[in-house]
C-alpha cells in the first residue's frame, strides 16, 4: 500500500510559471545536483537567492492557502507547528539520481512542482516494504504533495537526456520536539534522524 500523496495539472498560474521557469541558473556536471534556497518566514523575514522578495512573496499569497489545506486534509495536528515556507529551485544533472529516502522531521508538507524540461523522470513513490513503486510521471507544472512519516518513501533521477528542474514547495517547522507529540516518537529518535540526514546530505554535496 502506498502513502497518501495528492497530485495537480496545472498548479502554478501562468506567469508564475513562465517566471520560474525561465530563470538563469548555473549550469551543473551530469550528476550533481544545486539547490537555491529561498523562503519565506510568518513573520514576513525573507531569504532568497534566485528569487526576486516579491516574487516570493507572491508565490506565498498565490498557494499558501492551499498548501495548508493540503496539509490540514494529511495532518490535521501539524497546522499549529508551521514556521516558514521554502519555495526552493532545483536543477539536476541530467545523469543525476537520489535514492529512496524519507524526508526530514521539519518538513511538515513536502511538494515538488516540474518545471523543465518538457520531457524528464517524475517522482517514484513506494509501498512500506520498499518492494514495490508508482510512478508519478513528469509533465510540465504537475505538483506532487504529502505530508512525511516514517514510511514516506520516495526516490527520484533524471532522465539521461537532459538537467531536470523543479520547484521544491514545503511548509517547515524546526519544533522537532512537537513533531514527535504528533507523530508519537520519542524526541531523540526524530532529532537524530533529522540530524543523519543532514549530515549525509553535507557529505553527499562535498563529494566526501
Amino acid at each position: 500500500m502506498f502513502f497518501p500523496y495528492k497530485v495537480f495539472d496545472n498548479f502554478l498560474e501562468e506567469l508564475d510559471l513562465q517566471e520560474l521557469s525561465s530563470i538563469k541558473l548555473k549550469d551543473v556536471n551530469d550528476t550533481e545536483k544545486l539547490v537555491y534556497h529561498n523562503r519565506i518566514f510568518k513573520n514576513g523575514h525573507i531569504e532568497s537567492s534566485c528569487l526576486k522578495k516579491e516574487v516570493i512573496i507572491r508565490l506565498h499569497n498565490n498557494y499558501h492557502s492551499k498548501a495548508l489545506e493540503l496539509l490540514k486534509f494529511f495532518a490535521p495536528k501539524k497546522i499549529n507547528l508551521y514556521e516558514y515556507s521554502d519555495f526552493h529551485i532545483v536543477i539536476a544533472g541530467k545523469n543525476h539520481s537520489f535514492p529512496i529516502h524519507t524526508d526530514t522531521p521539519n518538513k511538515l508538507l513536502s511538494g515538488v512542482i516540474y518545471l523543465n524540461p518538457l520531457i524528464n523522470n517524475g517522482t517514484k513513490i513506494y509501498s512500506k516494504n520498499k518492494k514495490k513503486f508508482f510512478n508519478i510521471e513528469w509533465k510540465k507544472n504537475r505538483a506532487l504533495f504529502f505530508a512525511r512519516s516514517d514510511n514516506t518513501f520516495h526516490s527520484y533521477s533524471s532522465n539521461g537526456k537532459s538537467n531536470r528542474v523543479t520547484l521544491i514547495y514545503n511548509l517547515m517547522t524546526t519544533d522537532i520536539k512537537g513533531v514527535c507529540r504528533v507523530e508519537k516518537k520519542f524526541f531523540l529518535y526524530l532529532y537524530l534522524l533529522f540530524k543523519m540526514k543532514l549530515k549525509n546530505f553535507i557529505l553527499k554535496f562535498l563529494n566526501f
